[in-house]
């Protein structure tokens, strides 16, 4: 029996699918989510992680072409040919994202509930307010989980709590980091053992991606949950990485053949703020014990 399995055009389908379902319509214009979080279950995700760059990328035309598709609408070239009388209702209300621009973000399902080949897709309108954790007004999201081929939506209205990355139950997690980049202030939820941070990018895969300066390298450190329930942090960049002010050492070393990975990590507080390039800073918390 072959195994079930996401495939790059379910998700993008699906991403598109929630889309239509999430339509909220105004007085002069409709707006569509700008923001979708993809969840997989652990197979799928570990197989098409090094994709997800050209996933968002496909999801992001789909979407542009769908809201293309609705301005569209019926064609007015008889309109055109004619004097538009007094009582004929205005044009149709245009179609337009939430934010102007899309963003698609991918993470392993973080609660044990999707299986092999599920593919679910929440979105909400705008980013979260930046007044910080546990604030905020009500968020409308839209949910949309494909299992074996069958869509299913639903629409939760959940209390805003600042959380990005997260479904409307919150999840366990081993650790959160509270940041600002140029998109706003998010948080993110650390439910894996070992997390990639680095600089958004098509090319390289980060599990915390930021919409940063250049100086933020695309790779520019990996935070680890050791086996004691700790944590330890790796600088993998070309302008450092600090720990509460304090530098890290720089774990690649410049070779005649490349770049050498000395593996040089380093312990982290239960608190702390770490810094990339100076440009940019992560507020860390553990959140359990082992």
């Amino acid at each position: 029996m072959t195994k079930e399995r996401a495939t790059g055009r379910d998700i993008v389908l699906a991403i598109g699918e929630n889309m239509r379902q999430s339509l909220e319509p105004l007085v002069t214009k409709t707006i569509a989510p700008s923001l979708y979080h993809v969840y997989l279950h652990a197979d799928d995700y570990d197989r098409l992680r090094t994709l997800f760059g050209e996933l968002e990328e496909e999801a992001k035309t789909l979407l542009d072409s769908e809201l293309a598709r609705l301005n569209k609408g019926p064609s007015s070239f008889p309109r055109i040919l004619r004097k538009k009388k007094a009582d004929e209702p205005a044009a149709a209300p245009k179609f337009v994202s939430a934010e102007g621009r899309w963003s698609v973000r991918f993470q392993e399902d973080p609660n044990g509930t999707l299986n092999p080949g599920d593919v679910e897709v929440v979105s909400e309108f705008a980013r979260p307010p930046e007044a910080g954790y546990g604030a905020g007004s009500k968020t409308h999201r839209i949910s949309t989980t494909r299992k074996l081929g069958q869509m299913t939506t639903r629409r939760d209205t959940t209390a805003g709590t600042g959380l990005e990355g997260t479904q409307a139950t919150e999840p366990a997690g081993h650790a959160r980091l509270v940041y600002k980049d140029d998109q706003g202030t998010h948080t993110f939820l650390m439910t894996k053992d070992e997390i990639v941070i680095g600089r958004q990018a098509p090319d390289v895969w980060a599990d915390l991606s930021l919409d940063t300066s250049l100086d933020v390298s695309r790779e520019h450190a990996r935070l680890q949950r050791t086996p004691e329930g700790g944590f330890r942090i790796k600088d993998l960049s070309k302008l450092g990485t600090t720990v509460n002010g304090a530098p890290l050492p720089r774990s690649l070393e410049s070779t005649d053949g490349g770049v050498r990975d000395l593996d040089r990590w380093e312990p982290l507080p239960d608190r702390a703020r770490i810094g990339l390039a100076g440009v940019i800073y992560l507020d860390f918390e553990r959140l359990a014990k082992a």
